[in-house]
């Protein structure tokens, strides 16, 4: 008896894991890539970019995604490709008598792997998480310096 109710709860918990799941991680293709300007003071980042294999059901909505701990919201390309373009500290500094802030994008607390995402949808107004394993990294954007002005 003790075997069977905890078979029980185990097919009860794995059914209701797999109903939050929104679109399956085999038809997600995520993938990033680090940049930083190519003038002093220019800034860096991270683009975070995700396609999908089919269109999202009509009562769901890609809303954030929370990466190396920062949450960024996205931005629709078109109904299969979405990007997320975060802030970082890096090549940021200030000048003498300058007052302004480094603005990087709004934190996360929460601690992924180095290559994890946790993507945040609405469907039907119901927030619901769905986390990335596999995020692909691609190579670094380096961006020229400024031509001389001469």
């Amino acid at each position: 008896m003790k075997n069977y109710v905890s078979l029980l709860f185990l097919i009860l918990v794995t059914s209701c894991s797999s109903q939050d799941k929104i679109i399956k991680e085999s038809a997600i293709v995520a993938s990033y890539e680090t940049w930083v300007a190519g003038v002093r003071g220019g800034g860096s980042g991270i683009n975070f970019y995700l396609e999908l294999k089919s269109e999202l059901p009509s009562n769901v909505e890609l809303k954030k995604v929370i990466f190396r701990g920062y949450e960024v919201p996205f931005e629709k390309q078109d109904n299969l490709h979405f990007q997320a373009m975060i802030k970082t500290s890096g090549n940021q500094q200030k000048f003498e008598g300058d007052d302004s802030q480094i603005y990087t994008s709004p934190k996360n607390a929460l601690t992924l792997v180095e290559n994890e995402a946790i993507l945040i949808f609405l469907k039907s107004g119901k927030e619901i998480r769905q986390t990335i394993k596999e995020v692909k990294e691609r190579p670094m954007l380096l961006y020229p310096s400024a031509k001389p002005k001469n």
